[in-house]
């Protein structure tokens, strides 16, 4: 795999694209929210071409840049106010603080509505919209464990319960002596198919509780794609790990 730095030209003198070749069948550009620009292009692309894709996208990679520079793009919320945006699913959002008499969060197309009589206290929304994460995600994971139990329940495995946790360097784990899986807090920030690798990786784990052949084509039997899903995961899911 082979990597490498490229300045664009104006108006993005100062920008650099970090480029990687890959077995992808397209380029593939992708604008961080701490201003990182990756391209993932395909192995025979000459570089030509991949200078010719950026020239014709720098108008939307500035547009993407200053976007996140204006909304303040955060991955880790350590601070939630108006204006800041966050991923849920895989989209990009907008959160709206606005003054009211209940504490009430509810989610319309790409925004994020939070009622507080308490606005102006930081510590007092970020446990707010804290719970509300907690109560949604909590939902959607419970129900991606209920899709794809079905394939381990043949086995004899009796339904994990579930538990969210904030890991740094982990999407998911299980503790099968416990009959538990653990969910990273922050995955529910990624899109649909890849939470349901996660699930599904750790439900496998149930059966198979090391790496091995028969793990790797248990999850490719039910889920042929998973290795797309994990490096989209792997790489474009932004866990404010570095990018």
């Amino acid at each position: 795999m082979n990597i490498k730095k490229l300045c664009l030209t104006r108006p993005l003198s100062d920008v650099e694209v970090i480029i990687e070749r890959k077995s992808v069948k397209k380029i593939r550009l992708k604008v961080f929210p701490n201003g990182i620009v990756k391209l993932s292009a395909p192995l025979g692309v000459p570089d030509e071409c991949i200078n010719d894709f950026l020239k014709s996208k720098t108008k939307w990679i500035e547009k993407s840049l200053n976007c996140f520079k204006d909304t303040g793009a955060v991955e880790f919320e350590t601070r939630i106010s108006s204006g800041v945006s966050t991923r849920v699913l895989g989209r990009q959002i907008r959160i709206i603080v606005n003054e009211a008499k209940i504490y009430k969060i509810e989610q319309k197309e790409g925004y994020v509505y939070i009622q507080s009589p308490a606005t102006k206290d930081k510590q007092a929304l970020q446990k707010q919209f804290e719970r509300w994460w907690r109560k949604q995600s909590t939902a959607y994971f419970l129900a991606a464990i209920d899709s794809f139990y079905p394939v381990v329940a043949k086995h004899g495995i009796d339904k994990p319960a579930l538990q969210i946790r904030k890991m740094k360097t982990l999407w998911g784990s299980c503790s099968r002596k416990h009959g538990k899986i653990n969910l990273n807090y922050y995955l529910y920030k990624a899109p649909p198919p890849c939470i349901d690798y996660v699930v599904l990786h750790e439900l496998a784990h149930f059966l198979h509780p090391k790496h091995n052949k028969d793990f790797y084509e248990f999850l490719t039997v039910h889920m042929p794609d998973w290795q797309e899903r994990k490096r989209v995961l792997d790489h474009e899911v932004v866990k404010g790990l570095g990018y």
